[in-house]
């Protein structure tokens, strides 16, 4: 009996004991209703896709019953981060309206004055898959085969070099130097080119085969030079002429803003007036002789 007794007193005691400790650590978690916290306060709207710096925002002593489950209190949890929305001037800065998705980041990455073109690849295209946003690429042009008989295979030629890829797929960076099995089966590259180089690279890739080729990045850009991209034109309907040829000169990232030397004329008459395209201009080439 004095045993059992002696088992069960302390038994009650543990238990005593067990319920206070766990009391005391919930009292001490729950902050009490009148505590005051710091938090990050928008002190302008901040328009989604911008990057915050630290004159969007300041830190204000609030009640910890008036916060948000995520707001944040460090400003260097907000300072270098985008805003994924529209966040109103006087909100709260949470975990949840800003961080560095890069889903969003597509804008912030170009530089000024550029644009973000997309190209369709396979796995022949684009290198077996091997290249990763940030690389540099050239861009091969091949025109579409003549007709039966109608002369040589074209030549593939280079239109643009040291092009540099903002995006694989849906991919904006890698963290590792190996493209994941889902760079390796995007359907499309993502290139940066300048306002003219846009329009050239729409139409190249409308009219042409496309494919890229790779850059050892220790290889200075301008170590070979563009070349000019040559298309045949649509001759009129009856009695048919041989088709003339379009000439495109091609623009390099660094290249300067003035036409490539023209082919010779063509000789025999033409059906229908020729237009050359240079750069972002088209000229009726029956006017520019």
């Amino acid at each position: 009996m004095n045993t059992r007794r002696t088992t069960l007193l302390i038994a009650i005691i543990l238990a005593v004991g067990t319920g206070w400790l766990t009391l005391t650590y919930l009292s001490s978690v729950k902050p009490p209703q009148n505590a005051q916290r710091p938090v990050l306060i928008a002190t302008q709207e901040i328009a989604a896709r911008s990057r915050i710096v630290d004159t969007m925002f300041h830190t204000e002593m609030r009640s910890a019953t008036s916060l948000e489950p995520d707001s944040l209190s460090n400003p260097n949890q907000a300072v270098g981060s985008l805003a994924l929305v529209t966040i109103p001037a006087g909100a709260q800065l949470t975990s949840s309206d800003i961080g560095s998705n890069v889903a969003f980041a597509l804008p912030v990455r170009l530089q000024p004055g550029m644009r973000a073109v997309s190209i369709p690849v396979d796995r022949v295209k684009g290198v077996s898959g091997m290249i990763l946003p940030g690389d540099r690429v050239d861009v091969i042009a091949i025109p579409p085969s003549q007709a039966a008989g109608g002369g040589p295979p074209p030549k593939a030629v280079t239109i643009f070099r040291g092009i540099r890829v903002l995006a694989v797929g849906s991919t904006l960076e890698n963290a590792v130097a190996t493209p994941g099995p889902d760079e390796q089966t995007a359907a499309t590259v993502t290139l940066e080119v300048n306002p003219k180089q846009a329009d050239l690279l729409a139409w190249a890739d409308a009219n042409s085969t496309l494919r890229l080729a790779l850059r050892s990045p220790r290889e200075p850009i301008r170590s070979e030079p563009v070349e000019e991209l040559t298309l045949l034109g649509n001759s009129a309907s009856g009695p048919a002429a041989p088709p003339a040829p379009v000439a495109v000169p091609a623009v390099g990232p660094a290249a300067p803003s003035m036409p490539a030397p023209l082919a010779a004329p063509v000789m025999h008459p033409l059906p229908n007036p020729v237009e050359i395209i240079v750069g972002d201009k088209i000229v009726d080439a029956s006017s520019a002789q």
